[in-house]
């Protein structure tokens, strides 16, 4: 379980969280939604704060963050065994254990023959894969990615989702487009300005209005099996739509 209460953050003179009050429940699968600057990445991060354990036991979480080094010059069996850093023996090198999990971990998302090429050789859909294996070589029981799709592909996106389904882990996840796969996600939350705008069922949170008020546009949801698809209003229907024409 990840929970924070009453959570303000600050940046300077702005507030990416705005007394905040969320709980994640072991196994839920959480959409975290909204504008640029509507506070996703400040919100994972003070929840992966919440989950944290004591040094040298098995983490409770595994971030995926949006980027890393472009030119990460290490090798990328290396850069997944990071993963393991938590479960590592100080001055000895891995256990047969931490080789398995590895090896486990990129197999997982189709990178089992990237393992003798260097990160800074990879392209960034390759790289945010690998960034995935890192946090499955953890084997922490749940999961916090931030925007994981951004540099994949539609068949790449299926095989994310499809995997992540199999692991049975609690999954906690930035998306900063929408259509997204809706009936992957048993809760989804909706920011603005550092606060929850909705929270709740796919159904009940992407609805025209919250998508509207979050977004700062008028919206409409058009449902396509388990997809929702936020269509914005051409330019001259939202001036009507804010003053109230009915177009």
């Amino acid at each position: 379980m990840l929970e924070i209460t009453n959570k303000t953050i600050r940046y300077g003179q702005g507030i990416a969280l705005d007394g905040v009050s969320l709980r994640i429940d072991d196994g839920e699968r959480v959409a975290v939604v909204g504008p640029n600057g509507s506070g996703k990445t400040t919100l994972l991060k003070a929840l992966a704060a919440s989950g944290n354990l004591p040094a040298h036991t098995p983490p409770a979480v595994a971030v995926v963050p949006q980027t890393i080094l472009d030119e990460l010059p290490i090798a990328v069996h290396d850069f997944v065994m990071l993963g393991r850093t938590a479960r590592l023996s100080a001055w000895h090198a891995p256990s047969p254990d931490d080789e398995a999990a590895v090896a486990c971990a990129l197999e997982a998302v189709d990178a089992a023959g990237f393992a003798g090429r260097r990160m800074d050789a990879v392209s960034g859909g390759e790289r945010q894969r690998l960034m995935l294996a890192m946090a499955l070589a953890t084997e922490a029981p749940c999961l916090i990615l931030d925007e994981p799709v951004a540099h994949l592909d539609f068949r790449r996106r299926d095989e994310l989702f499809a995997l992540l389904g199999r692991l049975g882990k609690t999954i906690l996840m930035a998306l900063h487009e929408i259509p997204f796969d809706t009936g992957f996600f048993t809760r989804v939350i909706l920011m603005a300005s550092g606060r929850i705008v909705a929270d709740g069922n796919p159904e009940r949170v992407l609805t025209d209005a919250n998508l509207s008020a979050a977004y700062g546009i008028p919206a409409s949801v058009v449902p396509c099996r388990t997809a929702r698809s936020i269509i914005p209003h051409p330019p001259s229907a939202r001036q009507d739509a804010l003053h109230g024409v009915d177009t």
